[in-house]
């Protein structure tokens, strides 16, 4: 089955980069994880990796071109299989296949669709934690959730579970203010 390599974001408020060079051509085989092209952002050049191993099928994005994180750069399949782009593709970002059913099962559509705006990092701890990100108000630009919100809701989350544990605990066994009567 082809593997769609899509642009990933790379950082925080950086939503578009440039495709500076493809190291691979059409029909080039490649290994999982070795670097197919360079994308440069206003702040730095980095290479993308294969998310699979196979031969890269198409270039969907010339050298130059500047487009928003999310969009198809390339298919990568087995030789000689024929893909239309964007049917039955399996999505990856930044060189690691995405768990798209993970992270709309935690409320998250691929690509921010669902209102609330997620890195994979937070997919990633969001799905950990069983956390629905659509219910924590985000403080990045835009109301993006950042890795910062997620583990804050998780650790004081985690702090209202002790309390309640021990408010079910007798009387003898509470924690007290400290005073001796």
């Amino acid at each position: 089955m082809a593997t769609e390599v899509v642009m990933p974001q790379l950082g925080e408020s950086v939503v578009e980069g440039k495709v500076s060079r493809w190291l691979k051509q059409e029909g080039d085989v490649v290994k999982q994880y070795e670097p197919i092209l360079e994308v440069e952002t206003d702040k730095v050049t980095t290479e993308i990796t294969a998310a699979d191993s196979g031969s890269l099928l198409r270039i969907l994005v010339a050298e130059g071109l500047t487009v928003k994180a999310g969009t198809p750069l390339a298919v990568i399949g087995q030789p000689g299989e024929t893909v239309s782009v964007g049917a039955g593709l399996v999505p990856a970002l930044a060189g690691h296949a995405v768990a798209a059913p993970q992270m709309e099962a935690i409320g998250v559509k691929p690509g921010g669709a669902s209102g609330a705006r997620v890195s994979p990092v937070v997919a990633k701890i969001a799905a950990e934690h069983n956390v629905d990100v659509s219910r924590i108000r985000g403080t990045g630009e835009g109301g993006r959730v950042t890795k910062k919100d997620i583990l804050t809701h998780v650790e004081s989350r985690a702090q209202g579970e002790e309390r309640q544990a021990a408010s079910e605990l007798p009387p003898w066994e509470q924690p007290g203010s400290g005073d001796l009567f």
